[in-house]
C-alpha cells in the first residue's frame, strides 16, 4: 500500500509539473486527480483487507504486485525525462496499463475464496475495466455539446475567443477544418460575444504558422488587427492553452474565454482549461464529418483525454 501511495504521489507531482502549476494548488476532485485517487483507494482498500484476512495471500501475487509497482514507477519517471512526445505517450500508456493490471490482479485475488492468484481471471478483469473506461470516455467525447445555446439570448459575454489551431494547406492556406474554426471565431466576434480573438498554432518549416494564416483570414473578413492576439509557436492543444493562461488570462485578470474548435476536440480542450483554473465556454465549428470520420476522431480524442487525465500531457 505504501509503495502504491508513493506511485500516486509521484504521478501528481509530475502532472502538476507538466502543467507548470504549484503543488499547493492540487484539488482532489479535478477529474484527473479523482480518477487516479479512485485507482489508489480501490487497490489500497483491497490490500488492507488482505492484511487483516485470516488467510495469507500467496507469495506469487505479492511478488507480482511489487514488480508491477516498480515497473510503473520506472515508466512514470522515464516519461518525464524524454522530450519526444511519442515516447512519452508509450511510457504513460505503459504506466496506466500496469496500474490497471495491479487493480485487476488485486480484484482477482479478492474474489478467490482461497486468496489465490489466477492469470486468466486477472486478464478478464483487466480487459473489462479497460473497455468500460474507454467506452465511458468515448461517449463523453462523442456526445459533448457546446455552450452556444447559452449565448443565443445575447446577454452573455466572455473576455476573448480562442481559435485553436489546425493544419495549413499549401504553405499559406487554411485547411477545411481550420477554415471552419476561423468562420466560427468570426461569428462569435461579429455577434459581440467577445471583444477580441486569439489565434493559435505553430507551423512546419517553410510554411506560415496556423496562427498567421488564421490572422490573415480574419483581417480579410474585416476584423481590426488590434483585436487579435497571436500565439504562433505551439505544437499542441495543451501548449496553446498554457500560453493563453500565462500571457493573457492571468495577466489580464480575465474571467472567461470561449474555445472555438471542432466538437470532438472541445471536451479535452475544456478539461485542460478546468485543470488550469480557467473558466471556459465552448463553440463548435461547423466542420462536416461522416459518421465514420467522426468516430475515428473521437477514438483518437478518447486516448488523448485519458492521457491528459493521467499525466497532464495534452
Amino acid at each position: 500500500m505504501l509503495l502504491n501511495a508513493g506511485v500516486f504521489a509521484i504521478l501528481w507531482f509530475f502532472r502538476y509539473k507538466n502543467q507548470e502549476l504549484p503543488l499547493h494548488s492540487i484539488e482532489l476532485f479535478k477529474t484527473g486527480n479523482l480518477v487516479s485517487l479512485i485507482f489508489f483507494l480501490a487497490t489500497s482498500l483491497l490490500q488492507i483487507s488482505f492484511f487483516f484476512s485470516i488467510q495469507k495471500v500467496n507469495t506469487s501475487f505479492f511478488y507480482f504486485s511489487i514488480f508491477l509497482v516498480m515497473l510503473s514507477v520506472t515508466m512514470l519517471i522515464l516519461s518525464n525525462y524524454f522530450y519526444e512526445k511519442d515516447i512519452k505517450i508509450i511510457l504513460i500508456s505503459g504506466f496506466l496499463m500496469t496500474q490497471i493490471i495491479l487493480l485487476a490482479s488485486t480484484l482477482s485475488v479478492a474474489l478467490s475464496s482461497q486468496k489465490n492468484f489466477y492469470v486468466f481471471r486477472t486478464l478478464f478483469i483487466f480487459l473489462t475495466i479497460s473497455a468500460l473506461g474507454l467506452i465511458f470516455v468515448f461517449l463523453k467525447v462523442y456526445m459533448f455539446k457546446d455552450d452556444s445555446a447559452y449565448y443565443e439570448a445575447g446577454n452573455k459575454r466572455a473576455d476573448a475567443g480562442a481559435i485553436l489551431g489546425a493544419a495549413v494547406w499549401g504553405g499559406n492556406k487554411p485547411s477545411p477544418i481550420l477554415r471552419e474554426r476561423i468562420n466560427k471565431g468570426y461569428e462569435i466576434y461579429n455577434k459581440k460575444y467577445v471583444p477580441r480573438l486569439i489565434v493559435t498554432g505553430g507551423g512546419s518549416k517553410n510554411e506560415m504558422t496556423e496562427a498567421e494564416v488564421a490572422k490573415n483570414e480574419l483581417i480579410k473578413y474585416g476584423i481590426d488587427p488590434k483585436s487579435l492576439e497571436i500565439e504562433n509557436t505551439s505544437n499542441s492543444t495543451l501548449e496553446q492553452i498554457l500560453w493563453i493562461r500565462d500571457f493573457l488570462y492571468k495577466s489580464r485578470n480575465w474571467k472567461k474565454i470561449i474555445l472555438v474548435s471542432d466538437n470532438f476536440h472541445l471536451f479535452r480542450s475544456k478539461e485542460i482549461c478546468k485543470f488550469n483554473n480557467m473558466d471556459s465556454d465552448t463553440f463548435s465549428s461547423d466542420t462536416p464529418l461522416s459518421t465514420e470520420g467522426g468516430a475515428t476522431f473521437c477514438i483518437k480524442e478518447t486516448f488523448a483525454v485519458v492521457l491528459f487525465w493521467i499525466s497532464g500531457i495534452g
